[in-house]
């Protein structure tokens, strides 16, 4: 079976339409219309308004789709992704999608999640070894509402940061938790 040509395809709330044009830029030259605002009203009968854009279709993402979609279209996660495939840079953007505090740390509120509710809980926990083998992260399985995520540690925290903090937009620091506190000597 051979499939056509790939394309990416883009959303994020008003909130981030700061971040939405910053990816835009980054993608500018396989794009053919600037990110445009779409209002829908949500499942609670709020109005929201999102900005999308996508590429146009072409060979050149047909790698993403072989290493995000099965032969049937639907997604999933190929052992060594991370390990082959995944920068610092590309750490700091997947957080900026993807990531935020962890609703509980025993490391003083640092921890880290990234929700990867989509996957399969074999794939996150591959994700997860694969994360702690090339970054040294202190990881594990997740259940958020019976859907897998990824929790950092605290403990990783300072690491983490170390990796993501050049590359991380600057409206989605606020996503992080707060830096430690610098001990004094009285």
């Amino acid at each position: 079976m051979t499939r056509g040509t790939g394309r990416l395809k883009f959303e994020w709330g008003d909130i981030n339409k700061d971040y939405a044009f910053h990816v835009y830029d980054l993608f500018k030259e396989w794009i053919l219309t600037e990110p445009k605002a779409q209002t829908r009203i949500n499942s609670n009968g709020n109005e929201v308004v999102t900005w999308r854009f996508q590429t146009f279709s072409h060979e050149a993402f047909n790698p993403l789709d072989e290493l995000f979609l099965s032969v049937q279209g639907k997604k999933r996660v190929k052992d060594g992704l991370i390990r082959d495939h995944l920068t610092p840079r590309g750490l700091a953007y997947w957080f900026c999608d993807y990531g935020g505090k962890l609703d509980y740390s025993s490391n003083k509120g640092k921890g880290i999640v990234f929700n990867t509710h989509s996957f399969t809980e074999a794939e996150v926990r591959q994700m997860c070894i694969e994360l702690e083998a090339k970054f040294g992260l202190v990881c594990w399985l997740k259940l958020n509402k019976g859907k897998p995520t990824i929790a950092i540690s605290g403990s990783s925290f300072e690491r983490f940061l170390d990796y993501t903090s050049p590359f991380i937009f600057s409206t989605m620091r606020a996503k992080l938790p707060s830096p430690r506190s610098a001990k004094t000597d009285s």
